[in-house]
């Protein structure tokens, strides 16, 4: 049977008190959820914020709610967060660490926050950030670790984000050297800020793949110079480029960026060559910007030394910039480092010890940005005496003129032929985990030595290393040995292999 019309007014406002009474329990259910005691804690539609700057917190609170949007903790004293810090915070989108004098950040630490958009860390006590440190950001957009400490930066801590990071603020540390190899492939960077740092290079073609990059901040570092970059070279309207408080170095070398036309009222200035040190960068004329080709100053000419001993070859070049030396061997090998040779910064190339094979000419040759220079040097290497009575010189004793003596190893046959044959005693004695001493007695039946040449290498290793010794002498210790590893010694007419233990 259908109600009287006059009822329908009466239900309708029952139904609606019914609707009221389920959205007050929701609405109470929602502010019934846990809020740490010092914090104050918004429920705005749906997203929770979370606000505890300034309450003196040592540590983030445990019972904050694992749905939060928003979390402030920013003026605190925490040291350091871990992952049960943030654990379970999947739908976290800023979270602020600013001023508490963040000492450490634990690897994975932010590992479940992966919908956070903003990090702040700025204005801590962070010296680095490992790379693990940020693992687990895989939207992350803005990350602000200004106001630090920060001296190393591992690349590997941001590759989680790599391509999602659109503002890096790395300002006011003391970075010598930036994290280019992880900020090469941030392909969506608009805003990269490094000044206030102590960076002295940019690494070439960091650049070449930041298409979106607006703003770029170098302000006051130890740059001299900045290379050649395309990605830079834009007009004044697509980048912000700022480099002033820099050390510049005003020659060629920096006369692509001179070239970009700022306004002559920006306060960059030019601290080298004496001829424009304290002009404003930008009025300096392009045709002040000039470099000055190599010029080789002073050199080895001819070089003799004794096989077996050090020969330092020498070449200082002048020029602006100054000039990088390198060094071609005889048969035009260019000379690399090795354990045996070292070309150094200052020009000079070193063999630890010479032999016949290293003599020749060669040559060092100067190169900067304006050109290149060339010098010749002669090395000379002398065979060393053999002690033969007739004074004869020979080259180094190689294996048929060495007796085959190993011991341990020999038969009391071979012994026996050995003692007929004139020649040296030789063995080690006293082994040590780094040291060993070699002993010898002269052959009253051979003729006087007049010197004594001892050869050592160690089997796992084909440098050979090279003692000259006076004729009186008698023993030799060996010094700086490798425990546990095999040697092979020769001493002019004899040789013997031992090896090293461990003690």
């Amino acid at each position: 049977m259908r109600p009287p019309l006059d009822a329908e007014p009466g239900r309708r406002a029952a139904v609606a008190a019914v609707l009221g009474l389920a959205l007050a329990a929701g609405a109470l259910l929602r502010a019934a959820a846990p809020c740490p005691v010092p914090c104050v804690c918004h429920n705005l539609s749906e997203s929770l914020s979370t606000l505890c700057a300034r309450r003196g917190l040592l540590a983030v609170p445990l019972d904050v709610d694992r749905r939060t949007v928003e979390l402030r903790l920013a003026d605190n004293f925490i040291r350091a967060v871990g992952p049960p810090d943030f654990a379970n915070m999947s739908g976290l989108v800023d979270l602020t660490l600013a001023r508490n004098g963040l000492e450490t950040l634990r690897p994975l630490a932010f590992g479940d926050l992966e919908s956070l958009r903003a990090l702040h860390l700025d204005g801590n006590r962070l010296a680095e950030i490992g790379p693990a440190a940020l693992r687990g950001l895989l939207n992350l957009q803005h990350l602000s670790v200004n106001n630090n400490q920060l001296v190393a930066v591992a690349p590997a801590a941001f590759a989680d984000f790599q391509l999602s990071l659109e503002d890096l603020d790395l300002s006011y540390n003391n970075l010598r050297e930036a994290p280019w190899a992880g900020i090469r492939g941030m392909a969506n960077l608009h805003t990269l800020q490094l000044e206030h740092n102590l960076i002295g290079t940019v690494e070439p073609g960091v650049f070449s793949e930041l298409a979106r990059l607006a703003r770029l901040d170098l302000t006051s570092n130890r740059l001299a110079t900045l290379a050649p970059e395309p990605a830079l070279a834009v007009t004044p309207a697509a980048l912000a480029l700022s480099f002033g408080g820099n050390p510049l170095r005003c020659n060629c070398e920096l006369l692509w960026l001179r070239r970009l036309g700022r306004d002559a009222g920006e306060l960059e200035t030019c601290a080298a060559p004496p001829a424009v040190a304290g002009r404003y960068f930008w009025a300096v004329p392009e045709e002040d910007f000039v470099c000055e080709p190599p010029l080789v100053a002073r050199h080895t000419r001819h070089l003799r030394v004794l096989e077996g001993q050090r020969a330092a070859l020498r070449c200082r070049a002048l020029g602006d910039p100054e000039p990088v030396v390198h060094w071609v061997a005889p048969g035009e090998r260019m000379v690399a480092n090795s354990s045996r040779a070292v070309a150094y910064p200052n020009g000079t190339l070193e063999l630890a010890a010479a032999t016949l094979g290293d003599a020749g000419a060669y040559t060092c040759i100067a190169v900067n940005a304006a050109g290149e220079a060339t010098a010749r040097v002669e090395l000379r290497v002398l065979p060393l005496p053999h002690g033969d009575g007739g004074g004869a010189a020979v080259g180094l004793p190689g294996p048929s003129d060495m007796a085959a003596k190993a011991t341990g190893n020999t038969t009391g046959e071979e012994e026996e032929e050995e003692e007929k044959e004139p020649g040296q005693a030789v063995e080690v004695a006293e082994v040590t985990a780094h040291s060993a001493l070699v002993q010898w007695e002269a052959n009253k039946m051979a003729p006087t030595a007049w010197v004594y040449q001892l050869q050592y290498n160690c089997t796992d290793d084909e440098v050979l290393v090279y003692r000259i010794l006076p004729g009186s002498s008698r023993h030799f210790l060996l010094k700086h040995l490798v425990p546990g590893a095999a040697y092979d010694l020769r001493a002019l007419d004899g040789a013997l292999d031992f090896a090293l233990g461990a003690s």
